[in-house]
């Protein structure tokens, strides 16, 4: 007992947080991100890398299915704990370490666990059970029914199987290669000599297509949902060809994100076509404890961290979240001002991260202004040097309904960069009413 006590304080040394912020907890959030870099835990990038779920609010009906939603994704052993006010992040901490070191509460956890069809077979079940025994018995019939009709049915299914269904697949598949964009290639002569020698020299290309459009629909009827997600759609790229749609949303509960904010995007590849945007509100009887002031020293930090992290730069974003903290004890940068100063060096001479931070474009301004490099200077810049007499420099929020333009025709990564750089203001909205769902 000794031995599994001394092994589980071990492994739960350096656990690994998801922090969900619901709008309006900004203060809680960022207390709970201070106390996990005292405690020298890590901040989890998706819900497979978390030990801990960590929610800062009472979210809403929507969003609080969205968090139920990651917390089935954390794998086990697992700890889930709600914070409401600052002072309170270190005890939620507690609770969850304490969850985690349940080794009890922990065989429970994962005895209730239901099983996910898509993960296949678990190592204690039986693949010869009920269903799958009457599976095997069938196709033993099925081949002693072969052998004993000397393969004279079987023969002529398969025939039979293979000229009829042998069109309708070539159909089929052409149709999948054009999603891909492949047709599009070899669509000056190559698949009609392939539709000759397959159709035998039949030129009724009116009717080949009507079969196909049946076989399509059939085909789409009988569609497969592996894990209950739907394939792919098809539209039309920017070269011209047909390429695949998938509608992906993005949030709420991601790092270095809007607090819930959603971003419906249909993507073709890895860009955005369209996107729609809300905000999941916290729950009716909620109340926030307030988020940082706006464009205050610390929150302009706060902004930089968010930046880095999506930027990928781990260690000049902690850098960042540590004088935010340090402005927040504060009454203005004072001390803080030669770290604010290395900081803005670091980023400035950073070739790598000017390279991968131009060209996207800052959100933030009316019109926008440069890019999420020079964003992300500004902010540093009016962290090191605020209005005299300590009145924040007012931060150019981006309307909700102005976001959906500014993503689309972007890939993927640079919406991530963008968003975290477009200075949105969930709690704003919240207070407003604004774009709820």
């Amino acid at each position: 007992m000794g031995l599994r006590r001394r092994l589980t304080a071990a492994a739960v040394r350096r656990a690994t947080v998801l922090v969900v912020e619901v709008p309006g907890w900004g203060r809680t959030r960022c207390a709970v991100e201070r106390e996990i870099r005292d405690r020298g835990w890590r901040p989890a990038a998706s819900p497979a890398d978390a030990d801990v779920l960590l929610v800062c609010g009472r979210p809403g009906a929507r969003l609080a299915a969205a968090v139920d939603l990651a917390w089935e994704q954390l794998p086990g052993p697992r700890a889930r704990a709600e914070v409401l006010t600052p002072s309170g992040a270190s005890a939620a901490l507690d609770r969850a370490l304490d969850g985690l070191a349940d080794d009890d509460g922990q065989r429970a956890d994962a005895a209730a666990r239901p099983g996910d069809p898509a993960m296949g077979i678990g190592a204690d079940e039986d693949p010869d059970g009920d269903d799958a025994g009457s599976g095997h018995e069938t196709s033993d019939e099925d081949s002693d029914d072969g052998d004993s009709d000397d393969g004279d049915s079987d023969d002529g299914d398969s025939d039979d199987g293979d000229s009829d269904d042998g069109d309708s697949d070539d159909g089929d598949s052409g149709d999948g290669d054009s999603g891909d964009g492949d047709s599009g290639d070899s669509g000056d002569g190559s698949d009609d000599d392939g539709a000759e020698d397959d159709e035998s020299g039949e030129d009724e290309s009116g009717e080949d297509d009507a079969d196909d459009s049946d076989d399509s629909d059939e085909m789409d009827m009988d569609m497969p949902m592996p894990a209950g997600i739907p394939l792919a759609g098809g539209g039309e790229a920017r070269d011209g060809l047909e390429m695949d749609l998938l509608h992906v949303p993005l949030g709420p509960v991601l790092p270095a994100w809007p607090p819930g904010l959603v971003l419906h995007c249909t993507v073709q590849g890895d860009v955005v076509q369209e996107a729609r945007a809300e905000v999941l509100p916290p729950g009716p009887d909620a109340e926030p404890d307030g988020d940082l002031v706006q464009g205050s020293p610390a929150d302009r930090c706060d902004r930089a961290a968010r930046i880095l992290t999506v930027a990928g730069w781990a260690d000049a974003a902690a850098a960042a979240a540590r004088l935010r903290d340090e402005l927040l004890d504060a009454d203005g940068p004072g001390s803080s001002r030669p770290a604010l100063d290395r900081l803005d060096r670091r980023v400035r001479r950073s070739w790598t991260l000017r390279r991968s931070l131009r060209g996207v474009p800052a959100a933030a301004g009316n019109p926008p202004a440069g890019d999420v490099h020079d964003q992300l200077l500004r902010h540093l810049d009016q962290a090191r040097h605020p209005r005299e007499g300590g009145v924040p420099t007012p931060v150019a929020t981006v309307p909700l309904d102005r976001l959906p333009d500014l993503v689309a025709g972007q890939e993927l990564a640079a919406v991530r960069l963008l968003v975290a750089a477009a200075d949105l203001s969930p709690a704003t909205l919240v207070r407003s009413g604004a774009g709820l769902s």
